[in-house]
């Protein structure tokens, strides 16, 4: 699925009409169920970039996911605003939209597990440095001309990782 087609426009309500009157349950739905969707897709591809530890790539896709989120909650928002004519929504659109929940759910669960091996790699990682970088500064370096350990003063170690993608 190519970049695009991430950004393609989804249901908007109208401004204007936003703050006259509230969106119908059915509209909310709607907008929520398409960006579901779109934040399904965009975990699946993220979730894929980091199996194959293409965390950079990864990095570009989460101002859109961060959006989409903020979206996808504000519609959240108002559809318990009028959660009352929920109940009375189509069968068919209500299941549409229960079943594309319960992607969006399961496609979180395995992102979230991609995320946190991720995070789990690099935190080992990072000890094998800082554990390596000690272990350096601690050895001796070489004898000098009466062949005695050259004296090293003990300094703090320090290491600063910046987690963001």
């Amino acid at each position: 699925m190519s970049q695009g087609s991430l950004t393609h426009s989804h249901p908007q309500l109208p401004a204007a009409n936003a703050a006259a009157k509230p969106p119908s349950a059915e509209t909310l739905v709607r907008s929520i169920g398409g960006l579901a969707a779109r934040l399904s897709e965009l975990m699946i591809k993220e979730t894929a970039l980091l199996k194959v530890g293409r965390s950079s790539d990864v990095a570009a896709l989460q101002l859109a996911k961060a959006e989409l989120a903020r979206a996808y909650s504000g519609r959240w928002l108002q559809l318990k605003a009028v959660r009352d004519e929920f109940a009375g929504l189509a069968p068919n659109l209500t299941e549409a939209f229960r079943q594309q929940l319960d992607k969006l759910t399961a496609t979180a669960v395995e992102n979230e597990k991609a995320l946190r091996r991720v995070h789990r790699a690099t935190d080992r990682v990072l000890g094998i440095i800082a554990r390596a970088i000690r272990e350096q500064r601690t050895a001796t370096t070489g004898y000098t001309k009466t062949n005695l350990p050259t004296r090293r003063s003990s300094g703090a170690l320090g290491l600063t990782v910046d987690r963001r993608f």
